[in-house]
């Protein structure tokens, strides 16, 4: 009988320093909304087994065309509630709640109402302040750790059908967009939630969805895209993590979209702009990775690269199959060294202190 990937000895790693030490870069996603779920059980335990210190919620599960993580308020709660106590007081919670039609948590599920970053940015500062206040508070009461929010792309290709036609950009200027992302970010700081500003290098310049497949930005690349990111880690130094695109610019790596180049993550946002503090992918499911550099060896690449946080909701459309930390934590043991793993821990030590 063929042995199942996650029960197969060979699949895992003996050393439990080592295991901990790779989990501790891992952010993986998991289906179900209650650990009375088999589903739920099941991916829980795999993520327990193979020590991952980070989860990601979703309101859908792509694959299942239906419900995924949230449902209420109070399940929510309840769930993470759980989840601390099955994988350890340790466990670092996160979410997309960007708001507008990038929201996990929806009005109609009984979570407060959200508006997209382009109607937060015609708000006068004073209702800018309160809504984000709110938005962070009602993070934080659930136990939310870490918001992949605010999206700092600048709306420089209005057709971008990812980006400015969703409504994710404050604006097109590094004026509008750092004015806006820099209240949103105090007010996380003020309800103790991380904030994640993305997408390294700028995803706004760009047609193309790196849900879809390779999105090249060499052509289409500005300046001032950059100059958002630097502008916000001068401001926050060390207080916020920054998330690298799957973005091709074959000017700087003809080789590996942000995610996975050292070029950009080390050479670029790292010595050049002097970031310091954790970089995090974006998630590893999406076609840009998996289609061209597969599961494993992507997650090697992005750490080697200078990533400390390698993100997979492990819910991509056609996309499951058992087994996926395990898998992950080996390629990552095999492909890592010993010593950048240990920066990437220093790193989120220092960041999810509590």
């Amino acid at each position: 009988m063929k042995s199942h990937p996650k029960n197969n000895p060979k699949n895992t790693i003996k050393d439990k320093g080592m295991a901990q030490l790779i989990g501790s870069s891992l952010m993986l996603g998991f289906r179900g909304s209650s650990l009375n779920h088999p589903d739920t059980r099941e991916d829980i335990a795999e993520l327990k087994s193979a020590c991952v210190r980070g989860v990601i919620l979703f309101d859908h599960d792509i694959a299942a065309n239906g419900p995924r993580n949230i449902h209420s308020p109070k399940q929510l709660a309840k769930l993470i509630e759980d989840l601390r106590n099955e994988l350890g007081a340790e466990l670092v919670i996160g979410i997309d709640q960007e708001g507008g039609q990038v929201a996990r948590l929806d009005a109609h599920n009984g979570f407060l109402p959200s508006m997209s970053a382009d109607e937060f940015s015609d708000l006068v500062e004073m209702d800018q302040v309160q809504y984000a206040d709110r938005q962070a508070r009602q993070l934080s009461k659930l136990g939310i750790d870490l918001n992949f929010a605010p999206c700092v792309d600048l709306a420089i290709e209005p057709g971008s059908l990812i980006i400015a036609d969703k409504g994710r950009a404050y604006g097109s200027t590094v004026e509008e967009a750092a004015h806006c992302a820099q209240i949103v970010i105090d007010a996380h700081r003020r309800a103790k939630v991380r904030c994640c500003i993305k997408h390294y290098p700028g995803h706004g310049s760009s047609l193309m969805d790196s849900h879809l497949g390779v999105c090249d930005i060499t052509k289409t690349h500005t300046h001032d895209e950059i100059d958002i990111f630097t502008q916000l880690i001068d401001r926050y130094t060390d207080s916020i993590a920054v998330m690298s695109g799957h973005l091709m610019h074959t000017g700087i790596d003809e080789a590996f979209p942000a995610s996975l180049s050292k070029k950009h993550t080390t050479d670029q946002l790292r010595d050049g702009i002097g970031f310091d503090g954790v970089i995090i992918t974006d998630s590893l499911d999406m076609r840009a990775i998996r289609d061209q550099f597969g599961e494993g060896d992507s997650a090697a690449l992005a750490l080697n690269a200078g990533a400390d946080l390698i993100l997979d909701g492990l819910n991509a459309p056609g996309y499951r199959e058992p087994g996926a930390p395990h898998r992950l934590a080996l390629a990552i043991a095999q492909g890592v060294e010993h010593t950048r793993l240990e920066q990437a821990r220093d790193r989120l030590d220092r960041f999810f202190a509590r």
